[in-house]
């Protein structure tokens, strides 16, 4: 990913485990266009040592919140219509290999069957390590929610600074 991630460009201040940039104890994933597919998110991270679970394998906790992190992108950045800040509804997911420590993990995320904008939508991801080898696949149920409702639910009274100006701005 050499053009600056969507996650660095767009919530800079965000201090979310998954995927903000300002939380020097999270995954600091990487979110980005795949530049091949304009209809995938893909994202990348490498997982700190202290993140197994088993000795030399990454906590299967930690890849499950990756692509959670990578789900949400995909319904903010993917979808048409008014911008919203989307939530993990539910998910299934299915571990095929473990990840591998110190080995860095390459998400996708799609979302196949487009819902009208402000739907639950359904989204299909995966985790692989650098030989292309399939460790995790999911699908992923994210509810779109307006900044409004967004606050409600979460109980607070205003959202981040990138998180606002995101959430207004016309990209």
């Amino acid at each position: 990913m050499s053009e600056q991630a969507l996650n660095d460009r767009f919530i800079a201040d965000s201090v979310c485990f998954g995927c903000g940039p300002s939380n020097s104890q999270g995954l600091q994933l990487k979110v980005n266009y795949d530049p091949n597919d304009p209809k995938k998110i893909i994202g990348i991270f490498l997982p700190d040592p202290s993140l197994i679970g088993f000795p030399g394998i990454t906590h299967g906790g930690i890849v499950f919140t990756a692509l959670d992190c990578i789900a949400c992108w995909s319904g903010m950045m993917l979808t048409k219509g008014p911008k919203a800040l989307w939530l993990l509804r539910s998910a299934q997911v299915t571990y095929h290999r473990p990840a591998r420590e110190g080995e860095p993990l390459y998400l996708s995320a799609t979302i196949p069957n487009l819902a009208e904008a402000g739907r639950i939508q359904t989204v299909h991801n995966d985790a692989r390590n650098e030989s292309g080898d399939l460790l995790v696949n999911g699908q992923y149920k994210i509810v779109p929610l307006s900044p409004k409702k967004f606050m409600s639910v979460l109980g607070v009274k205003k959202l981040p600074e990138g998180w606002a100006s995101w959430v207004d701005s016309t990209e």
